[in-house]
Order: structure tokens, then sequence, then C-alpha cells
């Protein structure tokens, strides 16, 4: 079916009180894992990679065309709504370089900007997104993340102010908008962070575009849903998705068979199918968790 844009796909979600999912990916095995999925669940669903976490020349060279042509060709295919998302872009060099590559939405990855640099920045890529009828997912405040060391630095975070998403919604014109609310970005452990719903409820009061919630991987599932049914309409998961297919993978490497079969054959035997099997287990139980299961 035809690529679903991202108004459409959170305007849904917010009238059904659900969130859609964006699950981030970093190779075809993995893409299509998400889309397999979306598929099994009948869920709306959003696909793609992203910059935070990525080699930026890598992305810039090759990365970005690649991985928007890839998603976009596996985007069509799906039976169920779906969009394509280039995440968190470095700058605004790196996300324009998304426009007419196979995405239908960018976001750029903006904590510790200036003021002054977010909002003609972000504005920008709006303009020139809006003329090619691809949307814009932006940010205000930062989140705490956790360390290689599995601890958490919150000398980064910043909560969303309320008055501050006003400005910059009606500076910017983004479509959504994602906020710092006790999300913590790359958590590995059992550590819990605390989501402040009253936030959310407050920034969705006063806002008229989506809102959106970074930092899944640790945010377990009653906070999900108290965060949906607060305001929230897409959920971003990508360390979590990482930690899955890598615990899979290692469980299955190396096993001494036919490395024909093993790597690259698509066949039952091999171990990246058998990796990605484990990932489209888990987005499901993502899908369920978020209310979207059965609402393509």
């Amino acid at each position: 079916m035809p690529v679903v844009g991202l108004p459409e796909l959170l305007g849904a979600a917010g009238r059904g009180r659900y969130a859609v999912g964006y699950f981030e990916s970093w190779d075809v095995y993995s893409l299509e894992a998400v889309v397999a999925a979306a598929e099994q669940e009948r869920s709306p669903v959003i696909i793609g990679i992203g910059g935070l976490s990525a080699n930026h020349a890598w992305l810039s060279s090759v990365g970005v065309e690649l991985y928007g042509a890839v998603s976009a060709a596996l985007a069509r295919r799906s039976s169920v709504p779906t969009a394509v998302l280039f995440n968190e872009a470095e700058h605004f060099t790196e996300a324009a370089g998304a426009l007419g590559a196979g995405y239908n939405c960018v976001m750029m990855h903006t904590q510790g900007w200036s003021w002054d640099r977010l909002i003609a920045d972000t504005r920008a890529l709006v303009a020139a997104s809006h003329a090619l009828d691809i949307t814009v997912e932006g940010e205000v405040g930062a989140l705490a993340e956790m360390t290689i060391d599995g601890r958490i630095d919150s000398s980064i975070g910043a909560m969303t102010e309320v008055a501050q998403a006003v400005d910059f919604v009606q500076a910017t014109g983004v479509d959504c908008l994602a906020v710092a609310v006790g999300n913590v970005h790359f958590v590995t452990s059992d550590y819990v962070p605390e989501i402040r719903v009253d936030r959310i409820q407050e920034i969705g009061k006063a806002v008229d575009v989506p809102l959106v919630l970074h930092g899944g991987s640790g945010t377990p599932p009653d906070q999900m849903q108290a965060a949906i049914a607060a305001g929230i309409t897409k959920i971003n998961v990508g360390t979590r998705l990482k930690h899955v297919y890598g615990a899979a993978l290692r469980g299955v490497i190396g096993s001494g068979g036919d490395p024909n079969q093993e790597y690259g054959s698509r066949s039952a035997e091999d171990v990246n199918t058998r990796a990605a099997a484990a990932l489209t287990d888990e987005v499901r139980r993502l899908m369920q968790v978020f209310g979207s299961s059965g609402q393509a």
C-alpha cells in the first residue's frame, strides 16, 4: 500500500487512544522483522533508521540513501499503514539529505543547541520538507542518557517546559513534537524512569500537534500506557531492539554449520533470520503494549 503520512498515523492514534511505534532498524533484516511484526499484529508502524548511534560519514556517503530506498520499498509492499522516518539526524544538512531519498518524515537530534539555532534550522527543515510533502518531527527539552557503564547522566537532561513547547511549535511549524518528561535514552538495565504524566497533559493542552515519547527502551509498560492515556501518540524504541537481536544472534552464531546457510542464505538456518524472528516477537509485544495491534 502507499506510504502513509505521519499526521495521518498519529491523528488516528490520538483519536483511538493508542500509540504508533517507531522501531529503529539498522539493516535489512531488522527492517523486515519490524514490518513482519506489524503485519502479524495488523498494526500501523513507523520504520526507518537513525543517526544518533550511527557513523555520520557513512550516513552522508551512502547510508541515508541506501536505507531510505530499502525502507520505502518495504513500506510500499506492506499490507498495513507504514511511514518511513530518518530519525535524529545530526544537523540540518544530514536531515536535508534524506529529502527525496524515500523517507516521508525526518527529525533532527537538537539537544544542546542554542534556542536561535534550534528555531532557525528546524524552521528551514520544515520549509524544505513541506515543499516535498514530507513531515518533520521536532523536539524541545533534552533526555538524560544511560552511559556505557550503566550510570544515568542527568546533567544533559532538561524537562520540556510548556511555554517553550508552545513557542517552538508556533515558530517552526513542526508536525509533531518529541518531549522530555522523565524519559531516558539508551537504557539497557533494570533502571526505571519516572514519566511525568502531568507534564504530558499540560503540553498536550497547550499545543495542537501530536506528542512523541523517545526513550521507549527503558520505559516500563505501565508508564508507556499512562503516557499514551495522557496524550502520547508515538513511541520510539531502539536500544532494546538491538539488545534483543544481539542476544538472539549470540545464542545461535558459531554453531559450526554450513556457512553458506548460516550467513545470508535467508533460510531457517541463517543466523540473522533466527535473530530477526526474536526481534519480530519483541516488536509484536510492544505493539500490544502500545494498543496499536488490530488498528490497521
